[in-house]
């Protein structure tokens, strides 16, 4: 089971334009922890996953202290930086979009009845 959304996140330039960039976002109950995101531009598809915990926190303060980070920006939007070894990327995304996705991953997988599979992921890894 899973949930997936299409939307658009605002890719924030240095000068502080912005550009829009087609987003998917997706969680599935096996991975109860985590959320993927998907960033295409110009015919290249980048993917990050983050903690679905660290995306709600950052909702209403700031949240992350390594490559994910969100934070409140204003009351309509919050603000996604990604950090890799070159270069930190800034995204703008609407508020509301988010807490619809999140919303909709509560439904499926409840807060705090998250269960993590050691024996099934050692397995998988080791194999």
């Amino acid at each position: 089971m899973r949930v997936a959304s299409r939307t658009v996140f605002d890719f924030v330039r240095p000068d502080g334009s912005t550009v829009p960039v087609e987003t998917e976002l997706l969680y599935q109950a096996d991975d109860p922890f985590a959320v993927t995101m998907r960033f295409h531009a110009g015919g290249a598809v980048a993917t990050w996953i983050m903690g679905r915990d660290l995306l709600a926190e950052g909702m209403t303060a700031p949240a992350g202290l390594g490559d994910v980070r969100v934070r409140p920006n204003t009351g309509r939007t919050l603000l996604l930086e990604l950090v890799s070894d070159k270069h930190v990327t800034v995204f703008r995304l609407p508020t509301g979009t988010l807490r619809k996705f999140l919303d909709a991953s509560y439904r499926l997988v409840p807060p705090g009845s998250e269960r993590f599979d050691a024996d099934a992921f050692l397995s998988m890894v080791l194999r």
